[in-house]
């Protein structure tokens, strides 16, 4: 592309803001001449600064775009200008301006604030969650918008550019920080990313905004030099409180939509706790206003809700809430923070919505954290279980096809010698038929057990031909009294439901002969509404209470038997309960009834989907 055509793209985009600036300087010129009371050198001034400012973003060329590269996700600099001209893109730096705009208007208007100095700056959490969700490419938007909000205000029109210029590299010095230097994949949800929001977002970027637009302020003498250390304090940590209240919002975003739609009563009714305490502490619409500073962490009890019960996106909203009605209330002279000198309620603010914002986030962090873990624990479980069944079909196919077929071939070369062998002592032929017995039963021990790890009949005949084998046999070695009862509607399952019920079974059969103290035992499969029915009872001597509160309170000295049905059923999305009986104990597991047709189905539909896509890339 040439440089003529390119740098034209760049600059189309600015045309309209410049020519709409010009005509308002030609208006304000000519109210000048004509001397009327609407107009003085100093309007004139700010409207020159404001045309200057918009004016300037045309000579920015793309060659000076590697600055601001880090976070372009993979675009090259060549593509920049295609980028800025997409509709979606101009409709986000839209967005930026307007919502940095607002909140910028909002921030101002806060309790405490003196000469653009405001204890509370949302506008920097908006900055940098538009850093971090769009790219470093939206910092027009917010340059524009700390430019205007400034000067909007009675500051000077370059006391206004050199805020603009500190908020504007605040937001994409901490985006460059949380992307390059803490993780390319930053979530919210993870204890790092959290503490890196915390120290570089919210600590290290916000002092580059604060150390500028101090300073700027100080220069143009906004402020005296003697409140510089107090001014840059306040900025710094106003501009820190926006980063840790607004900024997890922003980047939960689709998160707090699906709280509402999978737990709309449980989140209604804490929003509306939060809202009322809130309410009661900084307001006297509840009839009260606490004075005293520690019963505004009252509100502790619905960030802990929150942060549990909903993780991230539950935090950041309900310290949200905590935060617009607290300094809300505040300004209106209402709640603990009104007591003090002005700067003394102001730290007073600031600290109260750290501890909350701090804390709420770093639990929810901590939760989420654990709820991945456990997750990859049981993921890990199931794993172990499949390759355990595994491993006992390959070692009854070993058993059955190696071993078993020596050891009757054995059998056989014995019975042979018996018959060719004469004119020996009736002792050896003793020794020779009972060495043939005993090679018999271990040949039907070793079948017994090549069965019991693995029975044929599973995969040929299905789960009714082998639980009936199973019980059969166990009846006969163990003289128990066993009633299996199965819908005779019941179809083929999924050859890993029906693994899992054969195992299940075979658990729960091998506890209540060991351990019930019960010769009898009932069985029974139902199918109904898409979901199998698996109910074992016994009449033996129960089972112990902690038992019966789950596995997870299974002590480690009980084996693995009950933790091994739990994971089971926790890996195919079932249901798994043990509940006393009168006598007995009574075992209900609730499993999806997955047809084997439509797995069989699914995968005949991923094979031919493969052999398409593999087809595709060849041609």
């Amino acid at each position: 592309m040439e440089p003529g055509r390119l740098d034209t793209k760049w600059t189309l985009w600015t045309e309209v803001s410049i020519l709409t600036g010009k005509k308002m300087y030609a208006s304000k010129v000519e109210c000048w001449r004509q001397n009327t009371p609407s107009f003085t050198l100093e309007a004139l001034g700010r409207e020159t600064a404001a045309l200057s400012f918009v004016t300037s973003l045309r000579i920015a060329k793309p060659r000076h775009m590697p600055l601001f590269d880090f976070l372009r996700r993979g675009q090259s600099t060549q593509d920049a200008p295609q980028h800025l001209l997409r509709p979606t893109y101009l409709l986000k730096l839209i967005a930026v301006f307007f919502l940095y705009l607002i909140a910028g208007k909002l921030g101002l208007s806060m309790p405490f604030t003196s000469g653009n100095v405001s204890p509370v700056w949302p506008a920097s959490g908006i900055a940098l969650s538009a850093v971090l969700l769009w790219g470093s490419g939206v910092w027009p938007g917010i340059a524009a918008g700390a430019f205007l909000v400034n000067f909007w205000t009675p500051v000077p029109a370059q006391a206004a550019l050199g805020i603009a210029l500190g908020n504007t590299s605040s937001a994409l010095v901490g985006g460059y920080l949380l992307r390059r230097l803490a993780d390319s994949q930053f979530r919210i949800c993870r204890l790092r990313d959290l503490a890196d929001l915390i120290f570089l977002g919210a600590l290290v970027s916000t002092s580059v905004a604060a150390t500028l637009g101090t300073t700027t302020l100080f220069l143009a003498g906004v402020h005296a030099w003697s409140d510089f250390g107090t001014a840059w304090r306040v900025w710094w940590f106003g501009d820190a409180m926006g980063v840790l209240v607004v900024a997890p919002l922003l980047l939960t975003a689709r998160e707090v939509g699906r709280i509402w739609q999978a737990r709309a009563v449980e989140t209604l009714l804490l929003f509306l706790g939060t809202t009322v305490t809130s309410l009661a502490i900084f307001s006297r619409i509840m009839g009260l206003s606490v004075r005293d500073d520690v019963l505004a962490f009252a509100v502790f009890p619905f960030v802990i809700w929150g942060a549990i019960r909903f993780r991230s996106a539950g935090a950041a909203s309900v310290c949200f809430v905590i935060a617009v009605i607290a300094v809300w209330g505040t300004g209106r002279g209402f709640g603990p923070f009104v007591s003090h000198s002005t700067v003394h309620n102001a730290v007073l603010l600031q600290l109260f919505l750290a501890v909350i914002s701090i804390t709420a986030l770093t639990l929810s962090a901590v939760m989420s954290e654990r709820t991945q873990a456990e997750y990859a624990l049981r993921k890990l479980s199931g794993r172990l279980l499949q390759l355990r069944d595994e491993e006992r079909r390959r070692m009854a196919r070993e058993l059955h096809d190696s071993a078993g077929q020596m050891l009757v071939a054995l059998q056989m070369h014995l019975s042979a010698v018996q018959q060719r062998i004469s004119g020996i002592d009736s002792r050896s032929f003793e020794l020779l038929i009972e060495s043939a017995s005993m090679l018999d039963q271990v040949i039907n021990e070793i079948r017994t057990i090549s069965y019991l790890l693995h029975p044929p009949l599973l995969d040929e005949a299905g789960l009714s031909s082998a639980l009936q084998w199973y019980v059969d046999g166990l009846v006969q070695r163990n003289h128990m009294a066993i009633d299996l009862h199965i819908s005779p509607n019941l179809q083929r399952l999924s050859q890993e439901i029906e693994i899992s019920i054969f195992r299940i079974v075979q658990e729960c059969l091998t506890n209540v002969h060991r351990h019930s103290g019960s010769n009898r035992a009932n069985i029974h499969i139902s199918e109904k509404r898409n979901q199998l029915l698996l109910t074992i009872r016994d009449y033996g001597k129960g089972i112990s209470p902690e038992l019966l509160e789950g596995a997870s309170l299974i002590p480690a000295s009980s084996g693995v038997g009950l933790r091994g049905i739990t994971e089971r059923v926790r890996e195919l999305g079932g249901e798994f309960q043990i509940r006393p009986a009168s006598p007995g104990t009574i075992v209900q597991v609730v499993l999806p009834a997955v047809a084997r047709a439509d797995v069989d189905d699914l995968a005949d539909h991923k094979e031919t989907a493969g052999r398409v896509k593999a087809k595709g890339n060849s041609a």
